[in-house]
């Protein structure tokens, strides 16, 4: 499936005529080599013609199942996995086939927040030790420097007094702590773009919320654009201002999060939301039939599409099916505004 409907990345103005996102990919593709025997190799398309624009200080919402390509998607824009096809853009710049040792200045403006706050942090690092790494790494010489970035980076994330956790060891805090430790360490190089990757998934029900808002409260106050990537549709809702869900590898609808979210276009988006769970006792003597996606000759045909099973040979393109043009949806046929 090819989304192709973003005009070229490198454009000076966005679709909706704002300024140049600050990071874009275009129609990008990535494929994995497998092994199918002891002397056959494979291929597996983990991405497949994915383009999205964000802005400045926007939050995109990445959702779908486990393995349709988000992660994929988060590290291909931070080119940590270089696209089989299409192209990166980051500020107006190509950096799609950018050698790694030319890439410092992007590292220093784009980073990640893992979603394994367990594994991510070294254990036998102090957090201070942890934080002023980056710092160590960009050649910042001054300790008290370092020391200053750092503690403001612990007070952003609200680990007051910053001299008491400064000196902790991972192993000694809860789940949410080390996730807090995780995003200061992103922050510590004053970023621009944040991929923040399943941020809450690992971490207990009370402190979802509080991360949430503290990335919220980071985006509000220091201007930084992330891409959320998550399987939980409701906390998208809550954290983007735009919701791509992704379906073994292709986007099938972009949009506003609230039009997503109360007007879903796309089957898929649709099985998404009725498989959110709802505190409502008397579910448990309901069944609720949710439509499946059939997948045909690589791309995406739901059951009951009227289109789907003659055009499954074409490419589903992400088209504007209501009178908002920035909400779009995978279909293989155009259809008028306001349908």
């Amino acid at each position: 499936m090819s989304s192709r409907t973003l005009p070229a990345p490198s454009a000076p103005v966005s679709p909706d005529g704002r300024e140049r996102p600050l990071v874009a990919l275009d129609d990008v593709s990535v494929a994995f080599q497998t092994r199918t025997g002891l002397f056959r190799m494979g291929e597996v398309r983990a991405v497949n013609g994915v383009s999205l624009a964000i802005a400045r200080a926007e939050t995109l919402g990445l959702v779908g199942e486990s393995g349709s390509g988000k992660t994929t998607v988060g590290r291909v824009s931070l080119r940590l996995i270089e696209p089989a096809s299409g192209r990166v853009f980051f500020d107006g710049i190509d950096i799609t086939k950018t050698p790694e040792h030319d890439l410092g200045w992007l590292r220093k403006r784009a980073q990640i927040v893992f979603q394994d706050p367990f594994s991510s942090l070294n254990p036998y690092m102090r957090v201070i030790d942890l934080v002023e790494e980056p710092l160590v790494i960009d050649g910042v010489h001054g300790k008290a420097e370092r020391w200053d970035r750092a503690r403001r980076a612990l007070e952003d994330v609200d680990l007051v007094p910053a001299g008491r956790w400064a000196t902790r060891y991972p192993t000694a805090m809860s789940g949410g702590q080390r996730q807090r430790v995780g995003i200061a360490r992103a922050l510590v190089r004053d970023p621009d773009y944040i991929v923040a990757d399943e941020p809450v998934s690992m971490i207990d029900a009370s402190s979802r919320i509080e991360i949430l808002q503290l990335l919220r409260g980071l985006q509000t106050g220091r201007g930084v654009a992330f891409l959320y990537i998550t399987h939980d549709i409701a906390s998208a809702r809550h954290f983007a201002d735009r919701i791509a869900v992704m379906y073994q590898g292709s986007l099938v609808e972009v949009g506003a999060s609230g039009q997503v979210i109360d007007q879903p276009l796309h089957p898929y988006t649709r099985s998404l939301i009725a498989a959110v769970p709802e505190p409502d006792p008397a579910n448990r003597f309901r069944r609720r039939a949710v439509g499946g996606v059939a997948q045909a000759a690589g791309e995406i045909v739901h059951p009951d599409c009227p289109h789907g099973p003659d055009r499954a040979n074409e490419p589903a393109l992400l088209l504007p099916f209501t009178s908002d043009p920035a909400h779009l949806v995978a279909c293989h046929v155009e259809a008028p505004h306001g349908r």
